[in-house]
């Protein structure tokens, strides 16, 4: 993927997605704001090339795969074919030019959809899969509990330290990829990070034991009061948000997909992955 290829990418995702929702007679997710998309595809181009695919046909973009790899863990950022070439073994091209990336990895973490092809693809890497649950819905009643107060880069090395001891890797890089893309930061000092986002919800929380976390997401569910957001990932590690989701008056669900991983990821407890960046 070059980065003139961006926004095409970006547009065959999205048909991809709303597709998928179509078919599980759901509405499409609302388009994200124009502003945050080439942050995220130009930060991973530059980061991670060798990890970075489209599939062409006739001059256009038909399905792009992008993978990173951060300090020996591999993961899977994006995986889309668009609507008319389903089906037709591009969506396995484009994984094995991605998977190929981490050839040399220790682990591996991808969060798939629901859809049963992607479950079978990802199953047959070897990976194990988590079900997941969905907390949703505007928060309500939550305040920001003493030590907990909105972060910024100057926080990375938190960052980087409480990644590392959830997932045996550190985002690095990442979290100023976040920054850009307009998400903020909630920071328990010492404890541990949670990334926001005011349209969507929590999208990654890592933190050095249970109580840290849920104060992390407590602050973060302050922040997001009144909003209607969700909290994806809950696998059965991560049972220790569910209460704080609950107290602040979220509705759960079953998830509409998996958290696949595979070899060294660390304990990954307490933490919540993020589609982008694992």
């Amino acid at each position: 993927m070059r980065e003139e290829d961006v926004d095409a990418a970006h547009v065959t995702s999205m048909e991809s997605f709303d597709a998928y929702s179509r078919s599980r007679g759901e509405e499409p997710e609302p388009m994200p704001d124009p502003s945050t998309i080439p942050p995220r595809y130009v930060h991973l181009i530059r980061t991670d090339p060798g990890g970075c695919w489209v599939a062409e046909e006739d001059g256009r973009i038909m399905g792009c795969a992008i993978a990173i790899l951060r300090e020996g863990v591999w993961g899977l950022s994006l995986l889309t074919v668009h609507p008319d070439r389903q089906s037709t073994g591009l969506g396995r091209e484009l994984l094995q030019a991605a998977w190929r990336y981490g050839a040399g990895a220790r682990g591996w973490i991808i969060m798939s959809s629901g859809d049963p092809r992607a479950l079978r693809s990802y199953a047959r890497l070897g990976l194990t899969a988590h079900p997941v649950f969905v907390a949703e819905g505007e928060p309500r009643g939550m305040s920001m509990p003493d030590g907990v107060r909105l972060g910024s880069l100057a926080d990375q090395g938190l960052c980087d330290a409480a990644d590392r001891f959830v997932r045996g890797a550190a985002h690095g890089p990442d979290i100023g990829a976040y920054l850009a893309m307009g998400l903020t930061m909630v920071v328990a000092e010492d404890r541990g990070y949670a990334m926001i986002r005011p349209d969507a919800g929590v999208r990654q929380l890592a933190a050095f034991d249970e109580d840290g976390a849920r104060d992390v997401l407590r602050g973060a569910l302050a922040h997001l009061e009144g909003r209607k957001i969700a909290v994806e990932s809950l696998s059965a590690l991560q049972a220790w948000a569910v209460p704080v989701c609950l107290d602040a008056g979220l509705q759960l669900r079953a998830g509409w997909g998996a958290l696949f991983t595979g070899g060294d990821v660390g304990p990954f407890t307490p933490y919540l992955p993020s589609g982008a960046f694992l």
